[in-house]
């Protein structure tokens, strides 16, 4: 890998340190009330779609670092539903 795969990972850990600040806020709050669930979801199809883009083209830096965005946005989207679904509830 050359210094622009590199700097094409610490990219994408940089973008996914929001998601996992949001992440440890909708944990801390115990609430996803201000979330869009659509949006979300729309955004989830897309992270995966990208990757199996990047999967075909075969370069690595990208595959990684998206495969880091499906995880965390996974996590943060799941988060999201288990405390939309608990304000269902109530």
């Amino acid at each position: 890998m050359d210094v622009l795969d590199w700097l094409t990972l610490l990219s994408y850990i940089a973008l996914n340190i929001d998601i996992a600040l949001q992440i440890k806020r909708i944990y801390q709050r115990k609430s996803s009330e201000d979330l869009s669930l659509l949006g979300m979801t729309i955004r989830y199809v897309a992270i995966i779609i990208i990757v199996i883009k990047f999967a075909a083209i075969g370069d690595l830096a990208l595959i990684v670092g998206q495969s880091i965005a499906v995880v965390t946005f996974g996590t943060y989207f799941t988060l999201a539903v288990v405390y939309f679904r608990h304000r269902k509830e109530k």
